[in-house]
């Protein structure tokens, strides 16, 4: 279970280590919700990031879900999608929203 939670944290960190370099490059300007692809240097960095999130969230929440599979599996599945759904994506969505409440250049 440490080995789940401590994915877990790599993988939150990943992703707002992603999102904080995506502000860094776009500075001034908003972002998008969504990612697109794009190929500058940057882009690939924060893609690195995000892919090393998502792995790390997955070894993480299978590691959690393991000990509810056998007696309860929609249960398990629901908290595989919270836990996904808060690792991956709250992290992101935080800073996105953070970095679009300043001031925009014209």
């Amino acid at each position: 279970m440490l080995i789940a939670w401590g994915a877990l944290a790599l993988a939150t960190g990943a992703h707002i280590y992603g999102a904080r370099l995506a502000t860094h490059g776009d500075y001034g300007r908003r972002l998008p919700l969504s990612v697109g692809p794009t190929s500058s240097r940057a882009a690939q960095h924060v893609r690195r990031a995000q892919i090393t999130g998502w792995v790390s969230s997955l070894i993480g929440a299978s590691a959690i879900v393991d000990n509810y599979w056998e007696t309860a599996p929609l249960l398990s599945a629901g908290i595989a999608v919270a836990v996904l759904g808060v690792v991956d994506g709250l992290p992101s969505l935080i800073v996105t929203l953070m970095h679009n409440r300043r001031p925009q250049q014209g």
